[in-house]
């Protein structure tokens, strides 16, 4: 733990050197600096870079109203414009319209949407996969006969015509929505294309257009989705993650003009990304593109099934990525910014994970951090005055999830937090799990035959705990239904209420 005086020298020497490995007292800054949040008086050079937050719809996807109210505290938290990827709850019609989500936003709520970000002066990226993370497509019956691999449902085989004419037609539905109200970019994704080339009409253009190559596949259908895009919308740019560009030889690239057809956005969420992006690959990518983003996380990336945001992992992470562009930005024409990621799930299959109320002091800490390395005291003030918190609370209280703040779906928070902590308190009850080993083995349950005393001692502090998760849960339902479609509440608490709760019940 660092005086504050300590901490500002401390940061400040760190970000003079850019990420270099010098010591001050023989101490490893990189070490310290990123073993917890910092808040501190004087700070690096704050960013020009802009900085947008990505709302992932694949899970949990906001109520009209609280979508509102969420693109209102995004807006005062600084950022400057939002990514959205809509997956199954943009309003489709034709060949998609009969596999969108039940709950899907109607025109009107979509535009009602893209209208109140506009007003707040926050930039609208759309996000429309166009390869891969495709399952919620490709899982239906319908469509399955457009996969990659017959068996698995995530990406689409790029070599059909019919996959193509699909796509485009998503795209032209979200980019004709949007450009309504305003659109001046637009995420085409593109990452984690796990299988290439092994459907029928992959192989069968394969040998007579590419060569056998699957990297001039995936370009060349790149640039058809980009060629299209920017025909019929001649000022729009398209972003897509970096996977299929990076490590790709200059001429390659410049072949299929993807080095003016679209700008990449360089993704990684871990805590060590001189390791995980080397120079090698920051130099090879700015060969051939002069504008890049960078993408980092402020939840969504600490695991599948985390339900609780533990926000160090992610200021880690931005730190990071404040000092990457730092490093290499002079190596492009505009390092523009950064993406910070919300993942709802990591795929269309899988597990909610930390929602957006247990995430918003996450998202508040690292919009900061992300463009200037620090949280200052203004800083914090700034964050507890967004975020309603009463007047006695320190900006530690809400980095550790301790505060009693108002914000917009902080009942769901506060649920979510209650639980978790009955959970801990039953998991670190080390009385009640040595009586447990002591009375209620297998061979006294198979006799019936164990001391009273104790296995009503035990039963008392099961029905404690029984008693808490009844009222936690009523109370969850309540505030989920209130911000959420009623489908959350019970895929939330299947998952991560339930089990512990007949676990509960059935001992007791």
């Amino acid at each position: 733990v660092f005086k504050s005086t300590q901490a500002s020298l401390l940061t400040r020497d760190y970000c003079h050197f850019s990420g270099t490995r010098s010591k001050i007292m023989g101490v490893n800054l990189r070490v310290i600096a990123t073993l917890a949040v910092i808040i501190v008086n004087a700070q690096c050079q704050s960013s020009h870079r802009e900085a947008i937050v990505h709302f992932d719809l694949k899970g949990a996807p906001p109520r009209p109203g609280y979508f509102k109210q969420l693109l209102t505290l995004v807006s005062d938290l600084g950022a400057d414009g939002v990514l959205i990827e809509w997956e199954d709850m943009f309003p489709y019609t034709g060949a998609l319209e009969w596999i969108k989500n039940g709950n899907a936003y109607s025109v009107d709520e979509t535009l009602d949407i893209l209208q109140h970000a506009h007003s707040l002066g926050l930039s609208v990226t759309p996000l429309v996969q166009t390869i891969g993370h495709l399952e919620w497509i490709l899982k239906t019956s319908e469509f399955a006969h457009l996969r990659e691999n017959t068996t698995f449902p995530m990406v689409a085989c790029i070599g059909s015509d019919e996959i193509l004419d699909l796509i485009l037609d998503s795209i032209h539905q979200v980019m004709s929505l949007h450009s309504k109200i305003r659109m001046s970019s637009i995420h085409i994704g593109a990452d984690e294309v796990f299988q290439m080339g092994q459907c029928d009409a992959d192989r069968e253009v394969l040998p007579v257009k590419y060569g056998n190559s699957t990297k001039r596949l995936v370009f060349d259908y790149i640039r058809t989705i980009a060629t299209n895009i920017t025909s019929t919308f001649p000022k729009t740019k398209v972003l897509m993650w970096f996977d299929e560009l990076k490590y790709v030889e200059r001429p390659l690239i410049k072949e299929y003009g993807l080095d003016r057809l679209v700008t990449p956005v360089v993704w990684k969420y871990t805590a060590d990304l001189e390791k995980d992006l080397p120079a090698k690959m920051w130099e090879e990518l700015a060969a051939s593109f002069s504008t890049v983003w960078g993408g980092s996380a402020f939840k969504g990336a600490d695991g599948p099934n985390r339900y609780w945001n533990r926000m160090k992992s992610y200021v880690q992470n931005n730190r990071q990525w404040y000092l990457q562009a730092e490093q290499y930005d002079e190596l492009f024409s505009d390092f523009h910014g950064f993406i910070l990621t919300g993942w709802q799930r990591y795929d269309h299959f899988a597990s909610l994970c930390e929602l957006m109320p247990v995430s918003m002091a996450s998202l508040a800490i690292n919009l900061k951090i992300v463009r200037n390395y620090a949280v200052t005291d203004s800083d914090g003030e700034q964050i507890l005055r967004i975020l309603k918190c009463p007047s006695e609370t320190t900006i530690g209280q809400v980095i550790f999830g301790e505060d009693k703040c108002h914000f917009a779906g902080y009942k769901v928070r506060d649920s979510i937090r209650d639980f978790m902590m009955v959970k801990q308190q039953y998991e670190n009850a080390s009385w009640v799990h040595n009586r447990e080993a002591a009375y209620l083995q297998r061979s006294q349950i198979r006799l019936n035959a164990s001391n009273p005393f104790y296995v009503d001692a035990i039963g008392r502090s099961y029905q404690k705990s029984i008693t808490r998760l009844d009222k936690i849960m009523d109370q969850l339902k309540s505030s989920m239904n209130d911000i959420f479609f009623k489908d959350v509440f019970v895929e939330f608490s299947t998952d991560y209420i339930l089990p512990f709760y007949d676990e509960l019940k059935q001992r007791g």
